[in-house]
């Protein structure tokens, strides 16, 4: 094998395995989001709401953009 055939090797290899992480975060998401509306989004605001829902969702968002740009 090339260079170049073990470059586009690794990087086809890189960006399924980057779509098949998000997909299993995203489904955990989907699956534990009746349980974040009951406790987060219905309670009074807090710092700690407002701290969770940024790690929670800024994650992901981070993750979607460096797999789509990369």
């Amino acid at each position: 094998m090339s260079g170049l055939e073990e470059y586009l090797y690794a990087l086809d290899w890189n960006n399924n395995t980057s779509v098949a992480v998000i997909a299993l975060i995203s489904y955990e998401y989907i699956l534990q989001f009746d349980k974040e509306v009951t406790f987060v989004w219905q309670r009074q605001w807090s710092a700690m709401s407002c701290l969770y829902l940024v790690v929670r969702y800024l994650g992901i968002i981070l993750a979607m953009n460096s797999s789509i740009c990369t």
